[in-house]
């Protein structure tokens, strides 16, 4: 088997940053709106695993003052 490019490697650790940095934002931004503990993570969590869907609909329902 052949080694991971560089690019790759480089590519791996910046969706990682991503993904990691946009789970932190929306559990600060969830504390900082009063939302309970439980539900600060669980939108933490799907941000961190699905984060081009959970981004979409963290704004809409941000934006519709259901948070």
């Amino acid at each position: 088997m052949s080694e991971p490019t560089t690019f790759s490697l480089i590519a791996n650790y910046a969706l990682l940053g991503l993904f990691g940095g946009s789970a932190i934002w929306v559990f600060l931004d969830t504390r900082k709106r009063g939302r309970p503990l439980s539900e600060s993570i669980a939108w933490a969590l799907f941000m961190g695993m699905m984060f081009p869907l959970a981004i979409v609909t963290y704004i809409y329902f941000r934006r519709k003052k259901l948070l």
